[in-house]
């Protein structure tokens, strides 16, 4: 019964704080293929550089993209994604990335090398770094870059869990002080988003008969 209450507070509270004013802009080069867990309307021919944030935890999919090609040579630089995790985003947050842009093709792929330690996280409306953990994975095959990060992550144990103070803040008002183990929560949607559709239908009629 716990766990049923925890994982209804959890989906209430998401939807009741699932919008804000805050924004995360990545400039080109960079495009945003995901933000928590879900993938932007970036396509081959549409980048997306700005998506808005909920206030608290985010996580946010980018990757590096430029053509330096000349007259004699095709020279298009594709860097690793890089994964962005924010844990304390204000309501009202304008966030950028911030990094000084290679001059030309041998100094991107130097930085591309390094970009978790190039990059930093700024808000605009202060000029101030904020708090972030920036990590790199390798690029996904094929030509769904989005989905490819998504089942990374997934499989890393590295997926977007949801879980914003704001959220557990909104679930413990509605339904009092439930018990939120993020352990167990994250090994839940592990074995979830790893099961099958005839698993997930099974374990749907078992939480049921729970009640």
């Amino acid at each position: 019964m716990k766990l049923r209450v925890t994982l209804a507070a959890l989906a209430t509270a998401s939807l009741c704080f699932g919008a804000t004013a805050a924004t995360f802009e990545a400039q080109r080069p960079y495009q945003i293929y995901l933000i928590n867990g879900e993938k932007t309307a970036n396509t081959i021919t549409k980048d997306i550089h700005q998506v808005t944030l909920n206030e608290g935890k985010n996580q946010v999919a980018i990757g590096y993209t430029h053509d330096y090609s000349n007259r004699s040579e095709v020279r298009v630089l594709n860097g690793n994604p890089v994964i962005i995790e924010l844990d304390n985003v204000p309501a009202d947050a304008e966030l950028t990335i911030d990094f000084k842009k290679p001059l030309n093709y041998q100094l991107a792929r130097q930085f591309l090398r390094e970009q978790d330690s190039r990059l930093t996280v700024v808000d605009k409306r202060t000029g101030q770094t904020v708090d972030a953990e920036l990590s790199i994975i390798p690029m996904p095959a094929g030509l769904d870059t989005a989905g490819g990060i998504q089942a990374h992550l997934k499989e890393n144990r590295q997926a977007f869990n949801g879980r914003t103070e704001a959220a557990v803040a909104a679930a413990k008002e509605k339904f009092g002080e439930t018990v939120v183990d993020a352990d167990a929560m994250e090994m839940l949607q592990h074995w979830w988003n790893a099961a099958d559709a005839d698993t997930r239908r099974a374990f749907q009629i078992w939480m049921i008969q729970q009640q």
